[in-house]
């Protein structure tokens, strides 16, 4: 190659611009909202069993920066307070009044071996039901389930990546 050839080369590159990621759309399950799957597919850090259910939750370090969440909002054409993250205000369990919008929730919890991860992180509104509450008992339940030899570890994380509101509601009716 020659010389010229290269620095031509080098000039397209810089003087070409990025690809932009690709817009996520929300996904739907009746009336509860689903991650894109294109951009959201899920991530798994832990893979076993016995780390899964001794790990202390809440009590470990998060690693999801400030920046990973703008990112996600972006993704999803969304911001803190913006459209199906608008902010709503409804009274708590406690009396007092709660505002809320989304998270950026892991598809594939924590608890259940999820990875700190763009692409298993995506804007969950708590406004739209079912929604993030719905799917925080269902992380909750999967990670019981998971420790008492109800179902598998890698069962449990297919399960909510493929359509959290599925799994939900083939538990819930098991209450």
């Amino acid at each position: 190659m020659t010389d010229r050839f290269l620095l031509g080369l080098v000039a397209v590159l810089i003087l070409t611009p990025s690809l932009p990621a690709q817009q996520a759309h929300y996904a739907n399950h009746g009336s509860a909202l689903l991650p894109d799957s294109k951009v959201t597919p899920g991530a798994v850090a832990i893979t076993t069993k016995s780390t899964i259910c001794t790990t202390r939750w809440g009590k470990d370090e998060r690693h999801v920066t400030a920046k990973m969440k703008e990112a996600v909002y972006a993704q999803y054409g969304n911001a803190p307070g913006k459209g199906v993250c608008e902010l709503k205000t409804h009274t708590g369990a406690n009396g007092k009044p709660v505002q809320e919008g989304c998270e950026v929730d892991h598809l594939i919890s924590r608890e259940l071996g999820g990875a700190d991860a763009i692409e298993n992180l995506w804007p969950q509104p708590y406004t739209q039901h079912p929604g993030a509450h719905e799917k925080d008992w269902l992380e909750n339940r999967l990670h019981k389930d998971v420790c008492s030899d109800q179902i598998t570890l890698e069962q449990a994380q297919l399960e909510i990546k493929t359509d959290w509101y599925a799994a939900y509601l083939k538990r819930i009716r098991s209450k």
